[in-house]
């Protein structure tokens, strides 16, 4: 049974005078992040869209521009290529991202594309064996699409060139048991009427 006159430590900053000393140590899962990086990246790539059995509506002409976006419920992935030790617990790692677009008929919005655009990306981490790197954080800055060639016949189609810049982010995350320094679990306070000051968003990971 808890002792109701023991002051509650809750989450919060720490008084001038320093926090008190932990109470327990508790071992607890996490994902751990043993190192990350970000960056920008441009990447331009072609596509073929067929105008008989996706964008069926309308007709094309070389200039045309063709929306783009990240596909809805999708996000930006990568795939180990290679590694090699580069000293001191750092690897180089090279990694296949995957960047999951969808291409919208600019003369009927309801018929849609959707085409996976990937390239290569070497970094060295701190990324031991056994640890992945993880890409799902990463984020489409800017798609812009424009028809470069139109093809008739019994294939009719198009050809879209699609310049993107993607925020690269790469972290090297292994679910790992840690220790840690405890005051027990939380307990929540009660909840008050008045507004109170929320912590602010994160900044982003690019500019």
């Amino acid at each position: 049974m808890c002792d109701a006159k023991i002051e509650q430590i809750t989450p919060g900053v720490c008084p001038p005078e320093g926090c008190p000393p932990p109470t327990r140590i508790e071992c607890i899962v996490v994902d751990k992040v043993y190192d990350s990086c970000f960056q920008l990246h441009d990447v331009s790539r072609d596509t073929t869209v067929s105008t008989a059995t996706e964008f069926t509506t309308g007709t094309f002409a070389v200039g045309d521009i063709i929306d783009c976006s990240l596909t809805a419920g999708a996000s930006i992935t990568c795939t180990e290529v290679s590694r090699v030790d580069a000293g001191g617990g750092f690897f180089t790692v090279t990694i296949l991202v995957s960047v999951p677009v969808t291409l919208i008929n600019p003369n009927d919005p309801t018929q849609d594309a959707d085409r996976v655009f990937t390239f290569t990306k070497t970094a060295t981490l701190c990324c031991p064996e056994g640890v992945t790197p993880d890409c799902s954080e990463s984020t489409l800055i800017f798609c812009s699409c424009v028809v470069t060639n139109v093809t008739g016949g019994y294939s009719p189609s198009i050809t879209v060139t699609c310049t993107l810049q993607v925020c690269i982010v790469i972290k090297c995350i292994l679910e790992v048991q840690l220790l840690v320094p405890s005051y027990g679990f939380c307990v929540p306070a009660p909840c008050i009427t008045l507004p109170g000051v929320c912590p602010p968003t994160p900044p982003a990971q690019c500019f």
